[in-house]
């Protein structure tokens, strides 16, 4: 509304504002009555939003509060008006004055004459939907009383007895000592034990000796190479940041850092609490812009965060753009789903979920808490997205100090140009002397231009008198004088020791908020153009108390940082969380038992495996929680059970398989095949050839025309023998003997690996290089500790491949084998010595290709 007075002067409603700020009932209620009144009034409350009252306002409806005092730029209230989404008709829609209004109102604090009285927050979900048993607390049930209680050493032990009683089973004999100690070290190490560690537990007469045996385990830093990898596999870690064919590997980028950060956590016990935090907030733990020098613990707290970096990202490239954006944090949103959650929301990025009570509001709202940090307005690609690992002091003062060596240096250089360019001309003036003179100086003009700046003349006298303008570096190199080589002599001295003394640092790939935190919005049916309501960062509804703000907020952040990551990992690390410490020990578990209690070890929803003892697993996680969130803790509580301590094989008159053939109820230990490392590993370590050296850059992995991919042996001759965990991880196409035992791919992440048996397998152990090459080293390795003797090579093998002696029959057979072969290599004219080696490097291939050596029972 304007007024208009005889003078010609046009004064506006601003000009009568009152100088105290506008009162929602006073300046906005009107409003809001007479244009949303319709919808959003006493009749109707559509989207449950009622707009009558401050208080209403400030509770807001099904996608969260419409407004938020002092940020006009976070309220959905202003966004929605200000973008014409409502009122939807077009006569309805606010005048410039009228939303100006509105935005000064929230500015100023959305001030208001009623007394507000706190509303719990709208719901889309139902009391109904919570009723599934993830979405619920997790609570401790007392331990069951068992018949059999001299087989229960733990609650673990009660809980799977109780299950099994009732249906008149109960546990297998206990395995021999000999499977007790391949089984533990190939589960806590990745690695077999070596025979002076199977002799020596086989003979230890204590009762605590497999208590013993279990505690040394977890104090050796190949525990957490192990139990890295598990967590490696479910963050999707890779080294190179592209891998759609075999020519797009990365140099290194500092990656590895995070794998190391993974391994070192684990060693150290780190609670797993503390472990997550670090992960999603470790940059908000600690204010390393103001930080003059970078501790110990803020170079680990930043590297942490490669957590978040693991995902598929080709925004380096500029065909891509804000679609590719939103795919990563898409991406990062998925793997942090299934992770930590459990839950797969990837279907919520387009619509409702379809089986769980995810509204597509909770996906938006989560994915809010990491948009600081992917903030797709200011964007930094991958090749930008890194920090020092030095303070930003630090490093400015040394790129100032080496962007003035690298001053000097350019202009030594010049100068040995300079010398060389001298030299070059009365070489060629000389050569020129042979070419009529009417014509040379336009050969010399010729071969001082480039190609491309001659005209067509210049290119017929440069190429007719080629042979006398081509001047190379080596005759350049024979045509200096004394004194120019003394010269170029001093100025490479002097190039050195500049380059000596520029000082270099490391490269950690991080997360980090990059600005202020950019409204966040809904996008419809999952179109990043399509901007819907606004949303605030929180937390999906049903795995919170009814009643409960969804709104991410944390305390404690250090630093220029919008602390939602902080808030979030404070949210999931609660101890009445309903799944964080759920999912982890499930995951404990399932790599102990090789299946989890919940089969489906990415997905506790409703199209999730229900678990097959709920009271057990939920037992498990509030224990874990209330101590500390010890991984440690939990191993021992899990390998020192009756449970994992039962032989694999069937040796009752019953038939427990008849009532449950699957084994389900843990009547015996599952047989279980090796990861596709272990394997590797396990063949290493048995030929002696194992490098065990820790961490650092991947070793390079080759890429040739017929996918054969093996292990580089650069830098030394020794590295392409270091542990799987080590080599070059690589997003679709891993080295090819592990991907032929089911090396995880790696599009996102990877909850629960697949585990199959195919021909490919026994080829590969047949017919590969690498195995007939360990099974050489073996043989090498049994020759030199075992002696001439037969049997004593026989034994030997069997002790360093399978962990045991063999059998009196196996031995027979073995000796009898190892007699015939070498025979056979004799007629074949190999020398008896080598053709006894050769004998003994065949039945260790054998050895490596037996299911007992593939597989842990």
């Amino acid at each position: 509304m304007r007024f208009f007075f005889a003078w010609g002067v046009t004064l506006s409603l601003a000009t009568f504002a009152p100088a105290e700020p506008p009162t929602f009932e006073k300046d906005i209620l009107p409003i809001l009555s007479l244009k949303c009144g319709e919808c959003h009034g006493a009749d109707l409350q559509e989207g449950q939003l009622d707009l009558r009252a401050a208080s209403e306002l400030l509770r807001g409806g099904e996608n969260g509060p419409a407004v938020t005092p002092g940020k006009p730029e976070a309220s959905l209230l202003v966004d929605i008006l200000e973008r014409g989404q409502m009122p939807p008709g077009r006569k309805d829609k606010l005048a410039p004055e009228e939303l100006k209004l509105v935005r000064e109102w929230v500015r100023a604090g959305a001030l208001s004459a009623e007394k507000r009285v706190s509303l719990p927050p709208r719901g889309q979900v139902s009391d109904k939907d919570r009723e599934h048993w993830a979405f619920q607390p997790p609570r401790q049930a007392p331990v069951p009383a068992v018949h059999a209680r001299d087989r229960v050493r733990s609650p673990i032990d009660a809980f799977l007895l109780a299950r099994l009683e009732a249906k008149k089973l109960s546990f297998s004999p206990e395995a021999d000592r000999h499977l007790l100690i391949r089984r533990a070290s190939l589960d806590l190490l990745g690695l077999p034990p070596s025979p002076e560690a199977v002799t020596a537990f086989v003979n230890d007469k204590r009762e605590d000796a497999y208590e013993r045996l279990v505690g040394e385990l977890l104090k050796s830093p190949h525990y957490g190479e192990r139990w890295g990898r598990h967590w490696l596999d479910a963050a999707g870690y890779v080294d190179g940041k592209l891998d759609n064919d075999l020519g797009t590997i990365y140099p290194n980028t500092g990656i590895w850092r995070y794998r190391d950060y993974v391994v070192r956590s684990f060693n150290e016990d780190k609670p797993f609490d503390q472990f997550l935090t670090e992960q999603l907030a470790g940059d908000e733990l600690v204010d390393w812009r103001k930080a003059g020098t970078f501790d110990a613990r803020t170079v680990a707290l930043l590297t942490a965060t490669g957590f978040l970096r693991n995902a598929d990202d080709h925004t380096d490239f500029p065909q891509y753009g804000v679609e590719k954006r939103y795919e990563v944090i898409n991406e990062t949103l998925d793997m942090f789903s299934t992770a930590v959650l459990g839950l797969t929301m990837e279907c919520c990025r387009c619509h409702n979920h379809k089986y769980d009570p995810l509204p597509q509001r909770d996906y938006y709202q989560l994915m809010a808490c990491f948009e600081p940090a992917f903030n797709v307005s200011s964007w930094k690609q991958p090749k930008d997205r890194y920090l020092a690992d030095i303070s930003p002091t630090e490093r400015k003062a040394i790129d100032i100090q080496n962007a003035e060596f690298d001053k000097q240096i350019a202009e030594l250089q010049k100068s040995a140009d300079a010398i060389r360019l001298q030299a070059r001309q009365r070489l060629l003036d000389s050569r020129l002397l042979s070419v009529p003179e009417v014509i040379r100086l336009d050969v010399k003009n010729a071969a001082h231009l480039q190609p491309k700046q001659r005209n067509e003349v210049q290119k017929y006298l440069a190429e007719k008198f080629k042979s006398l303008t081509l001047v190379t570096d080596p005759a350049i190199d024979a045509a200096l004088t004394d004194s120019e080589k003394k010269a170029l002599r001093a100025i490479g001295d002097k190039r050195a020791t500049l380059s000596m003394q520029k000082k270099s640092y490391g490269v950690v790939q991080a997360l980090w908020d990059v600005g202020p935190a950019p409204p966040s919005h809904i996008h419809r049916r999952g179109n990043v153009h399509a901007r819907g309501v606004l949303v605030q960062p929180g937390f999906p509804e049903v795995l919170q108390p009814r009643g409960a703000s969804s709104t991410a907020s944390a305390a404690g952040v250090k630093g220029e940082s919008s602390g939602r990551r902080l808030a979030l990992a404070g949210w999931l690390t609660r101890p009445e969380h309903p799944l964080t410490a759920r999912v982890f020990v499930n995951r404990v578990w399932h790599h102990h038992f090789g299946r989890g209690i919940v089969e489906t070890t990415g997905n506790f929803g409703r199209s999730g495996s229900p678990p097959t003892h709920p009271e057990l697993l939920d037992w498990l996680a509030v224990d874990f929680a209330k101590n500390g969130w010890s991984v440690k803790r939990l191993h021992r509580q899990i390998m020192l059970s009756s449970a994992y301590r039962q032989s694999s094989r069937r040796v009752s008159e019953s038939a427990p398989e008849e009532v449950d053939p699957e084994n389900h109820l843990l009547w015996r230990m599952n047989l279980r095949r090796l990861d596709a490392e272990i394997v590797r590993d396990a063949m290493l370590a048995a030929s002696g050839q194992l490098d065990t050296t820790a961490g650092g850059p991947p070793v390079e992995i080759t890429s040739p025309a017929n996918g054969l991919s093996e292990a580089k042996p650069a830098p030394t001759p020794s590295s392409a023998n270091r542990r799987s965990l080590y080599l070059f991880a690589r997003r679709v196409y891993p080295l090819k003997f592990l991907e032929i035992f089911d090396a995880p791919i790696m599009p996102v992440n990877c909850t629960q690996r697949s585990n199959s048996s195919n021909v490919l397998q026994s080829l590969a152990v047949l017919n590969s290089d690498f195995v007939i090459e360990q099974a050489g080293h073996l043989a090498d390795k049994v020759v030199k500790e075992a002696g001439e003797e037969p049997a004593a090579r026989v034994r030997l093998g069997y002790l360093r491949a399978l962990n045991r002696l063999p059998r009196e029959t196996e031995e027979t057979k073995c000796v009898a084998f190892l007699r015939d072969q070498a025979n056979t290599y004799v007629l074949e004219k190999v020398a008896p010595q080598k053709a006894g080696r050769d004998a003994l490097a065949d039945m260790c291939q054998m050895l490596f290709a037996t299911n007992e050596f593939l597989y842990v029972e």
